[in-house]
């Protein structure tokens, strides 16, 4: 156990720039909630009414907001003391925007997946993105508590076609790529300072819902970087390509659990 969180250490600590890859196990179920309001037998409630069509997915976003999620801010801590002082990029893939909740930098984190932070058309008419209304999800929240009925609530629409505004993130049919660009181009920009350097890649729960994204580059950044190293924790996807075994680092373990039992 000790010799993992040394040999893990020793490579982080020897690193000049550090790039981390967030995946689907890095987060816990979301289950129990902070307050005591039942998503589940509103959405049952709602769920035959044609014109509150709209309307699930916000339920699920406010189930997300209020769930427990105490490990998987603890492990977001420790990774912040971690990178304290390096220079460092995050990719992740992880839709419940946890990450930006933390102390971590967020002009140093890229979610190409999207998530429940911004709006788009369904049909993606233009690449606009819009900011989620918040005055809509205080509503939706009183309806949950039962001092509102949802037949008053609005359902917030594309400016340009009048169609419905949906979350921003991979579901989405139109996926809008623009509310991810911007920091995706800062990351590339970044990573070509990388070139050359002792580069630290650390993926934490990254398996293969999304492996274009981060699994398959990151090997491939390390592969052309002789200087580099990957340290891969994944509870089951953890093992290592032939071309990088010398220069990877497999930790057969959830990535909260390693983050949490060893630097706690």
């Amino acid at each position: 156990m000790e010799e993992k969180k040394k040999n893990f250490m020793d490579k982080l600590e020897d690193a000049e720039v550090v790039l981390v890859g967030i995946g689907e196990e890095f987060g816990e179920t979301v289950e129990e909630t902070s307050i005591q309001l039942d998503f589940e037998k509103f959405l049952e409630k709602i769920s035959q009414q044609k014109n509150l069509a709209w309307l699930p997915p916000y339920i699920r976003m406010l189930k997300i907001k209020y769930s427990k999620a105490e490990q998987t801010m603890k492990a977001y801590g420790i990774l912040e003391k971690l990178l304290e002082n390096k220079d460092y990029f995050i990719v992740s893939t992880r839709k419940d925007d946890r990450i930006y909740d933390s102390g971590l930098r967020s002009d140093r984190i890229v979610t190409p997946c999207g998530g429940y932070r911004l709006t788009q058309c369904m049909h993606g008419c233009q690449s606009q993105v819009y900011q989620v209304n918040q005055v809509l999800l205080k509503e939706i929240e009183e309806c949950l508590k039962g001092i509102r009925q949802p037949d008053t609530l609005y359902c917030p629409r594309c400016p340009v076609c009048g169609e419905p505004l949906i979350f921003n993130n991979i579901e989405a049919e139109a996926y809008v790529e623009a509310g991810y660009q911007k920091q995706w181009e800062n990351y590339t920009s970044w990573l070509q300072r990388t070139l050359n350097r002792r580069l630290c890649v650390l993926e934490l729960g990254v398996g293969m819902s999304y492996p274009t994204v981060i699994r398959w580059p990151f090997e491939r950044i390390v592969f052309l970087n002789q200087k580099s190293n990957l340290v891969r924790v994944h509870s089951k996807l953890y093992q290592l390509t032939e071309e990088i075994q010398e220069r990877g680092y497999k930790i057969n373990e959830n990535p909260l659990d390693f983050l949490i039992n060893r630097f706690v």
